[in-house]
């Protein structure tokens, strides 16, 4: 987009799927546990969850209407899906990650579809498909500090929830049947504002 366009004419846009509230509590508790083993200069906020299907970037607020009419467009061919929370995993380094987050299981290939045609009806409107790979995950921590390396085996051990906790509620699938569009408010707490939410 216009690089050019001041921040006040602008929104730092993403899209994402947002977790229901039920869970968002189950992660923030075993966050709340983590983090008092792991050291990570930022933990996300449970009200900012979310596993991203495209990042947009800074916006003209003049061209977000016609985002939004795009995407709701391209929502009348999805159909509603399950996804649950599955392992906890990093990126960077194995001693000193860069980020810790949860994956996600279930049904994929519509989850992989949803940020497909995101990024199709995106792409009309001057927005740049992501030349990455998408791997959808949940990010709840970022820069890890500890003095003492990361450990896999110590994170396994430092998760509080047993395992019939963890299989009912953690693991338990839920419905997906719209994606947001959000704003990022840098510094305010929750981050992420919702913009509009696009039902299938």
């Amino acid at each position: 987009m216009d690089a050019s366009v001041s921040d006040k004419d602008s929104e730092r846009l993403f899209i994402a799927v947002k977790l229901p509230s039920e869970l968002r509590q189950v992660v923030a508790e075993e966050c709340s546990n983590l983090s008092q083993n792991f050291h990570f200069s930022k933990w996300t906020h449970p009200e900012d969850y979310h596993i991203t299907l495209q990042f947009l970037g800074d916006t003209p607020k003049t061209e977000i209407p016609d985002l939004i009419m795009a995407l709701k467009q391209m929502s009348e061919q999805c159909r509603p899906f399950k996804l649950s929370l599955d392992k906890w995993n990093t990126f960077g380094l194995p001693k000193a990650p860069k980020v810790l987050w949860v994956g996600v299981s279930g049904e994929l290939e519509e989850l992989n579809l949803l940020a497909a045609r995101v990024h199709t009806a995106t792409i009309p409107l001057g927005f740049s498909a992501e030349s990455r790979e998408y791997k959808p995950h949940l990010t709840v921590a970022r820069k890890y500090l500890g003095k003492i390396s990361f450990n896999d085996k110590l994170l396994e051990n430092s998760l509080k929830l047993d395992d019939e906790k963890r299989s009912k509620i953690f693991h338990r699938d839920w419905t997906i049947d719209s994606f947001v569009l959000y704003a990022t408010r840098m510094y305010a707490i929750p981050m992420y504002e919702m913009i509009e939410n696009i039902t299938f």
